[in-house]
């Protein structure tokens, strides 16, 4: 049976411009979800198990497969050319910028805006705090945490309240 919490944490970091996320379990599919998210946000993670994936694309970026896909049609536009014998150089050229950004994008795809802490202690807590929300409760920041698994979670607009976790998510953070 699907669960509904999803949909409040998932607004929460789409409509937020500060998150400040403590789930010890994150997944892939989430670390996408943040990903896409991104743009023009501060995101601060801290989770002691995050899947290896899910590390790995929140600390160094995900594959610019856009740019790739771009520089392999224009490959194939260059030699579909060259074989019937028409001029290619255009296009070649064209491939090739999109292959050098491709690989300038592979160099540089680290989130510069989102963090991620692994503590060396276990933390069980799970908190998502936005500008002016907070959510607590039981639930991971996996898809089966948030879709799948029946959890609880107390969503909360109170400014001393998110002024409170914000605290305790710098304390958690400085550990």
């Amino acid at each position: 049976m699907e669960q509904e919490q999803y949909k409040h944490v998932e607004k929460l970091i789409r409509r937020s411009k500060n998150l400040f996320i403590v789930s010890p379990y994150i997944d892939e599919y989430y670390a996408r979800f943040l990903l896409k998210h991104a743009r023009n946000k501060k995101i601060y993670i801290i989770s002691s198990s995050p899947e290896e994936k899910a590390k790995k694309m929140l600390t160094k970026g995900s594959f610019p497969s856009l740019t790739f896909l771009l520089s392999v049609i224009m490959f194939s536009l260059y030699y579909l050319l060259w074989l019937v014998g028409l001029s290619y150089m255009p296009i070649l050229i064209i491939g090739s910028l999109f292959f050098a950004l491709f690989i300038m994008r592979l160099s540089t795809r680290k989130p510069k805006n989102i963090k991620l802490k692994v503590p060396k202690e276990f933390i069980h807590a799970k908190f998502y705090v936005g500008d002016a929300e907070a959510i607590t409760g039981s639930a991971n920041l996996t898809y089966r945490g948030m879709h799948k698994n029946i959890e609880h979670l107390e969503i909360s607009n109170d400014p001393n309240y998110i002024k409170k976790l914000k605290a305790e998510f710098w304390r958690m953070w400085n550990v």
